[in-house]
């Protein structure tokens, strides 16, 4: 009966180091002394940096081929709509992956992720040609809308980005109104 109680002792802190949930030292420390020495403490899992670091880079690039797609190529206006929206599923994807795990990679991904919709509203506006107002004012509902996401995720760096890309949105386009002799 004491070993099953050891072996479930011995199960319990290597949850707790793959968790995380104490500092490593503290699990080897523990391990040790519940193997006696002849525990197998340093064995770790194979790490999956390689797939890691495709995702992101992956992900990152997604940027510069988005604007590559939309302004320098002649496309159908379907087929680049079409590229955009699979990158914005494709940061979706990611960013519900990195979410579930707690990674600091979701953060990245969520940034990633609202540069695609930015630019994507900004071609659907820009292909309807409307006028310059409604451009402006598409941008200005994406920065409202990071905000919020900003709010209910808790994420104080979306905040400030939102209003400091609002006030700079506004003054640009609003600064012929106001004289600065």
């Amino acid at each position: 009966m004491a070993d099953d109680r050891i072996a479930t002792i011995i199960k319990e802190i290597q949850y707790w180091k793959e968790h995380k949930l104490l500092p490593e030292v503290q699990c080897d420390f523990l391990l040790a002394l519940y193997t006696q020495g002849n525990g197998e403490v340093t064995k770790r899992k194979a790490p999956k940096n390689s797939i890691l670091y495709i995702q992101l880079f992956l992900l990152v690039m997604m940027v510069p081929f988005s604007f590559l797609v939309v302004y320098f190529t002649q496309f159908n206006s379907i087929l680049q709509l079409g590229i955009l929206l699979a990158f914005i599923g494709y940061a979706t994807w990611i960013f519900l992956l990195y979410n579930k795990r707690k990674n600091v990679y979701r953060h990245l991904a969520i940034i990633i992720f609202l540069a695609m919709i930015l630019i994507t509203s900004d071609f659907l506006s820009t292909t309807v040609d409307l006028n310059q107002l409604f451009t402006v004012l598409v941008i200005l509902l994406n920065f409202v809308g990071w905000y919020l996401l900003g709010r209910s995720l808790h994420l104080k760096y979306l905040k400030i980005a939102s209003v400091l890309a609002l006030i700079i949105v506004l003054f640009v386009n609003f600064s012929h109104l106001f004289s600065f002799n």
